[in-house]
C-alpha cells in the first residue's frame, strides 16, 4: 500500500489529539512535517517526527520528543530543518 495515505492520516490524527499541545510546546511545521529542502524524505536526517513511514499512532509528546509507543522520535542538536512537505519541490 502507499505510504501517503497512511503518512496523511497520521498527521490528521496528531493534530486532532496533540495540535494544541504540540503548539504549546514549540513544535513548528517543519519539525513535525518537514523534508529535506531538495531530496525530500531521502534524507532523514531533516525529515519531522511525522514524515517517515513509523508503525502506529502518537502515544505523547513532549518539547523534544514524539513517542509512537515502541519508537520515539527525538530531537537531536544541530539536526538540519526541513520544510514542511506541502513546500517541498517549490
Amino acid at each position: 500500500m502507499d505510504e501517503w495515505p497512511r503518512t496523511l492520516a497520521r498527521a490528521h490524527d496528531f493534530l486532532d489529539t496533540f495540535g494544541t499541545q504540540a503548539e504549546a510546546l514549540g513544535w513548528t511545521s517543519s519539525r513535525l512535517f518537514g523534508v529535506h529542502a531538495t531530496a525530500g524524505i531521502v534524507r532523514v536526517d531533516a525529515c519531522g517526527a511525522l514524515v517517515l513511514p513509523i508503525a502506529g499512532t502518537v502515544r505523547a509528546i513532549t518539547a523534544t520528543e514524539v513517542s509512537f509507543g515502541h519508537l520515539t522520535h527525538r530531537e537531536k542538536p544541530g539536526q538540519p530543518q526541513g520544510v514542511p512537505w506541502w513546500e517541498w519541490g517549490r
